[in-house]
């Protein structure tokens, strides 16, 4: 599929849902019994009857294991998902940096995982966009507000390896930093979002970025000791399901499976359940031409 068709399918089939609302590698999670007719779907997958979905089960609210069972958005989403497809869901607990690569090796269907749209990504897996995000920036309560990107010059910054700010920050960003007189960004990476709030709260950074939704739950529970210092999303982007790259079949039955829950309505009751927004096409754009 060329790039333009693909961007056209991805604004007119998927591209919508959400906004704002971090196991070891290789596990496997069953998800809640009675999600799926199993056995019942026309859809193919690597094991008939199931669709097994790769997620980074360490990065709530979006995934994350409560009581030892998968929980969160995208959990939720996959449910709803899997059971309009007829299929069997099956969460595989993947850490993020390796969870394309898990993908391309055959371990999973498909990936659900607060995956960013990027061009590079574009260029491994194809994707079906199901909301956007955005990044907002931590700081230790009492400590100097820090608003925007570029006040991160000269600060050293927790992130997780492997996301487009881990690459952003030290590369564009700091770019920017250089032009207007000031030192680059020090990006320190790890390998889960909790690792780089302990950082944060150890005083190994200045800051910490996150996605939105992951920031506003990471200060709502930590006691009033970090807080959201950003008043406006940084670097908004679009998130996608991705599978397996030229499975056309998966790609337009997960399509065809969101304007079928979408019609039922419960589409729309996840959105509020999360508190989640549509994609908007000018920003699933903008991510397709993010490095």
């Amino acid at each position: 599929m060329n790039s333009s068709a693909k961007l056209t399918g991805l604004l007119g089939g998927a591209a919508t849902i959400a906004l704002l609302v971090s196991g070891c590698s290789g596990s496997t999670s069953a998800a809640p019994e009675g999600t799926a007719a199993a056995g019942a779907s026309k859809v193919e997958t690597n094991t008939p009857g199931q669709l097994n979905i790769g997620s980074d089960l360490t990065y709530p609210p979006y995934d994350m294991l409560v009581d030892g069972k998968p929980a969160g958005f995208d959990v939720d989403f996959m449910n709803a998902l899997s059971k309009e497809l007829g299929l069997e869901p099956k969460f595989t607990d993947t850490r993020f940096a390796q969870i394309v690569a898990g993908i391309k090796a055959d371990r999973y269907d498909v990936i659900a995982s607060t995956l960013y749209v990027s061009a590079g990504r574009d260029k491994e897996v194809d994707f079906v966009p199901y909301f956007q995000t955005g990044n907002s920036i931590l700081t230790p309560e009492g400590k100097e507000p820090l608003v925007a990107a570029q006040d991160l010059c000269g600060k050293t910054v927790s992130v997780i390896t492997a996301t487009v700010i881990a690459k952003l920050l030290p590369s564009t960003e700091s770019d920017k930093c250089k032009a207007n007189g000031k030192p680059a960004i020090t990006v320190k990476e790890f390998p889960t979002d909790p690792e780089a709030t302990q950082a944060l709260l150890a005083g190994q950074v200045d800051a910490q970025m996150t996605d939105a939704a992951v920031a506003k739950t990471v200060a709502d529970k930590s006691k009033n000791r970090i807080t959201v210092t950003s008043d406006e999303l940084i670097y908004p982007i679009a998130v996608g399901l991705a599978v397996q790259k030229g499975n056309s079949q998966l790609q337009e039955a997960l399509e065809a499976g969101i304007d079928a829950l979408k019609e039922s309505g419960a589409y729309d009751d996840l959105l509020k359940q999360y508190n989640l927004e549509p994609v908007d096409p000018a920003v699933l754009e903008e991510s397709l031409k993010q490095a």
